[in-house]
């Protein structure tokens, strides 16, 4: 079966890793897929997008994360929710790739595409210090609870992407490219990395365009 190259983004919190995101698809006029693939696969399984969110924004220890594990728990199905959840979210990525060139932020996308199709892998992130300036002006906290919020997102990604992969997120050896956006802005970023995809993968996302193009 065919499918298409990737570029997937993995980010510190207030990086800017999303934003970089949907620039770079723009740049290389191709779909760009965040929150999108919550949406869809509410869709598919008909679960609320919230327990998506909430399952990505909650570290694999804690008691949100083993309550709704145990709802699982005789129910139809026989793994728990939270297990679920990642399923349907990982076959909505495979999917993607099954149709599209993308840019996919977040969800594990890395590893869940390892084996499957082409990836370029990067990973954007920044002082603490300029994230929580981000923080601050984004949420409108105070610095204390900027660096709170900054610490535990960061946290609570770092432990659902491990728990569901094998990779460590954040190790940099686990990623074709890492982005530092402390002194650099979104869009010299997106350039950056458009010129390491084309380089990398350019033939395959011309092709993939011209045929999906054809098929208008």
């Amino acid at each position: 079966m065919k499918t298409y190259p990737v570029i997937t983004i993995s980010r510190q919190f207030a990086s800017g890793g999303a934003e970089i995101g949907r620039l770079l698809a723009a740049q290389l006029e191709i779909p760009f897929y965040d929150n999108e693939i919550i949406e869809l696969a509410s869709q598919e399984s008909h679960f609320d997008p919230k327990l998506f969110r909430r399952v990505e924004e909650t570290t694999a220890t804690n008691s949100f994360l083993y309550a709704i594990n145990r709802l699982g728990a005789g129910s139809a199905y026989s793994m728990p929710i939270s297990d679920q959840l990642y399923a349907v979210q990982s076959g909505i990525i495979r999917t993607v790739a099954d149709q599209t060139p993308a840019v996919i932020v977040g969800r594990c996308a890395d590893d869940v595409l390892t084996g499957y199709t082409k990836t370029v892998n990067v990973f954007v992130q920044a002082g603490m210090e300029a994230r929580i300036a981000r923080t601050m002006e984004r949420l409108t906290l105070n610095e204390s609870r900027a660096r709170a919020y900054v610490k535990q997102i960061d946290k609570s990604r770092a432990a659902y992407h491990n728990f569901y992969s094998d990779r460590t997120w954040g190790r940099r050896e686990n990623y074709h490219l890492v982005i530092d956006t402390d002194d650099l802005p979104f869009d010299a970023a997106a350039s950056i990395i458009k010129t390491y995809v084309t380089a990398v993968m350019g033939q395959e996302l011309e092709q993939a365009r011209a045929e999906l193009n054809r098929d208008k």
